[in-house]
């Protein structure tokens, strides 16, 4: 038993670094669009393979549930007709992807060893250098195609440097350095996000607490005047000149006013998989978007549908009220598990509110929760957070 432990142990940790690497760092580069799929797949055989060994098959029922979820909306899309069979089943396998990330790895409960621990940490500063690199030699848009793209995976890399790092002082300011070198994207959230980030890297090291009381309450709104100072313009951009403009209302607060309507239009249960603010709502055009005349909008329309896919909470529609709160009662979960961390392990309780942090800014304006960084990121959560056996006394 123990030799499995560690070849289990060894397995994941080459698999981290497959995912790191090719399904963050250079998958716009290489272009292979089913690293992701791969990696949920090998994740779901990996769960399968390690409760089957310690004969346990309770602790399946997180993944039996999510399953319950997912399928219920597959039979829901299929009734109302949401939109064709392949587009309802391609869009199902997107949304349960990083779903199937995170359980997977905590029913898995995968321990990397000291060395491996190590040889991530070099890995994570030698591709933080390559960024600055690339950048500075004009290639970014040629590497990453997107600065977004940039900026999430230096916050991926930081991530998981965090994660493996001793949480010393030196490695703290190593962790900021890399996550820095995302402020070569210029993108304004990722501002705000580093922001944040480095406040509390460095408060909870110091050995302060976060408490609900009335002190904390002004930290943290002096923390989001900051970062609203920092993506400030780019709100004003993207949502207010936009939503004022009533002949061409832009694509996402046109995007998000719709999401608004379709919550009350289409309750309790949304429109349907493949419907509303997915790729594949694009890909295989939804009626939706005549529904609510919005097909004529740039970026919105059918020969031109880029915009669609530009924010992830406008795709909490398809999912409807029931949807939104299983959502965030989600991360209900996941937080309280983290905080209940802070005393005992605070660099696993830090990363678990940076992740909280990274999602709930990044829902506003990408939908990299259900692409590759965010699986990855994902399956770090799953690392993160207690063991599935440990965290239930929690």
């Amino acid at each position: 038993m123990r030799q499995l432990v560690v070849s289990k142990n060894n397995l994941f940790f080459y698999f981290l670094i497959f995912g790191y690497l090719f399904g963050v760092i250079l998958y716009d580069y290489l272009k292979f669009d089913f690293t992701d799929e791969l990696m949920a797949l090998f994740l779901v055989l990996f769960a399968g393979v390690t409760v089957w060994e310690r004969k346990d098959i309770r602790e399946l029922r997180p993944l039996f549930w999510v399953g319950v979820v997912f399928l219920f909306y597959t039979i829901y899309s299929f009734i109302i007709k949401s939109n064709v069979p392949v587009a309802i089943l391609k869009d199902m396998v997107i949304q349960i992807k990083p779903f199937l990330g995170f359980f997977c790895t905590w029913l898995i409960m995968p321990k990397l060893n000291k060395n491996q621990r190590l040889f991530t940490c070099i890995l994570c500063i030698i591709v933080a250098c390559l960024i600055v690199v690339i950048c500075l030699s004009g290639n970014k848009w040629v590497f990453f195609g997107h600065p977004s793209r940039l900026a999430t995976s230096a916050i991926v890399t930081a991530l998981l440097f965090l994660y493996c790092s001793s949480f010393t002082w030196t490695e703290i300011i190593i962790f900021i350095m890399i996550l820095t070198t995302g402020m070569l994207s210029t993108r304004s959230k990722f501002y705000g996000f580093w922001a944040i980030t480095s406040f509390l890297v460095v408060f909870i090291k110091a050995g302060g607490q976060i408490k609900f009381n009335i002190k904390t309450l002004l930290i943290l709104c002096l923390i989001l005047v900051v970062t609203l100072l920092l993506t400030w313009e780019k709100i004003v951009v993207y949502y207010i000149d936009g939503a004022m403009n009533s002949r061409e209302m832009w694509s996402r607060p046109a995007m998000m006013v719709t999401a608004c309507l379709i919550f009350v239009d289409y309750f309790p249960f949304g429109c349907g998989f493949g419907t509303f603010g997915t790729f594949v709502s694009g890909e295989y055009y939804s009626s939706i978007y005549g529904e609510y005349n919005i097909d004529k909008l740039y970026g919105l329309t059918k020969d031109y549908p880029a915009f669609i896919a530009d924010a992830f909470y406008p795709e909490l529609a398809q999912f409807g009220i029931v949807g939104f709160i299983l959502y965030f009662w989600f991360w209900f979960w996941v937080v309280k598990k983290g905080v209940k961390l802070q005393k005992t392990n605070p660099k696993d309780f830090l990363l678990v509110i940076s992740v909280f942090l990274f999602f709930l800014i990044e829902g506003v304006a990408d939908a990299t929760f259900t692409h590759n960084r965010g699986l990855f990121i994902l399956i770090l959560l799953g690392m993160i957070l207690p063991p599935y056996k440990y965290a239930k006394k929690l």
